[in-house]
């Protein structure tokens, strides 16, 4: 059925690739990760390396879809289950990135993510919302409010908080989905990234 939430498959991995391109655009993410075919390969074999693990259920990590009325991929999204005190929020293995990337901006930006999110949730259970984008001609239609509480329905439901890095496109829709920012930084001239926490739902 059209717009429902599947797990992504590896052969969607190209797929999801040029939904990536088109939804994160502007300097800052084309000086990270420019739509080269270095880069092209290494996305692809980074989503379908997250597929294969979520149909295995290796680790914590899921890779969610949706579809359009044709099959086409309209939006992705990976999030982190919660884990416990005993185990390791953060992957700390060395990211070897494609020759085209910018090293030191991705370097900059994804550690800087990483620190912030050790800081505001250190060991607490939480849901972790990794990655979120939505094909710019699917935009408008809630599909990014889907993939969203895929994750803040089971964040209500075990009762932990939910955790996110906003972009600025992103930040109003997680407002309205009761997100706070906690801390922001800018890793690029003119762009400010903000690190939000949903509390948990009693109920």
């Amino acid at each position: 059925m059209a717009f429902e939430i599947q797990d992504a498959v590896p052969a969607d991995a190209a797929e999801l690739t040029q939904t990536f391109f088109a939804t994160f655009g502007g300097d800052f993410n084309r000086t990270m990760f420019p739509q080269t075919p270095d880069v092209t390969t290494w996305w692809e074999q980074n989503f379908k390396d997250l597929a294969r693990r979520t149909l295995a259920k290796e680790g914590d990590e899921v890779l969610l879809k949706v579809t359009d009325e044709t099959g086409a991929i309209a939006g992705f999204a990976k999030w982190k289950r919660p884990v416990g005190a005993d185990r390791d929020l953060h992957e700390d293995e060395p990211v070897a990135w494609a020759p085209s990337c910018d090293k030191d901006l991705c370097e900059r930006f994804f550690s800087g993510m990483d620190a912030q999110h050790q800081k505001w949730m250190e060991d607490r259970p939480h849901y972790y919302l990794d990655m979120l984008g939505v094909h710019p001609s699917q935009q408008g239609r809630g599909l990014a409010s889907k993939l969203l509480k895929w994750g803040l329905t089971r964040a209500d439901e075990e009762g932990v908080e939910a955790y996110l890095s906003a972009s600025p496109e992103g930040k109003p829709m997680y407002e309205k989905y009761g997100f706070k920012t906690l801390e922001s930084f800018s890793p690029f001239a003119g762009y400010v990234q903000e690190a939000m926490m949903r509390p948990a739902t009693t109920h």
